[in-house]
């Protein structure tokens, strides 16, 4: 693991290198590329995050040139989760009566 994370890291320098308006970095635990856009005001994604250092340097010119990230099979696929049942409808509560004042 130490080997992955020193040759991430240098791969992580060379890259910040390519991209001067952003803090890029390898994710130890994550195993996974990471750019933060330093430009103040960015209309649109100001982050991304890839497997390899060449996929984040394509997400990053794609951001750049203003092109939305492309969809993550990964993320956009459906889910294999059984629908729940909406909740079952409770017994209202009792209604409370204001409290009696003496006098």
């Amino acid at each position: 693991m130490a080997k992955e994370h020193t040759e991430g890291a240098a791969a992580a320098r060379a890259l910040a290198a390519r991209l001067p308006g952003w803090t890029v970095w390898y994710g130890e635990h994550t195993r996974r590329f990471w750019a933060l856009s330093r430009a103040k005001g960015r209309a649109g994604a100001s982050h991304a995050e890839a497997e390899t250092a060449e996929e984040l340097e394509r997400t990053v010119r794609r951001i750049e040139d203003g092109v939305p990230p492309q969809a993550s099979p990964e993320r956009d696929a459906p889910t294999r989760e059984t629908p729940r049942p909406a909740p079952a409808a409770t017994e209202q509560e009792p209604r409370r009566e204001p409290a009696r004042t003496t006098g």
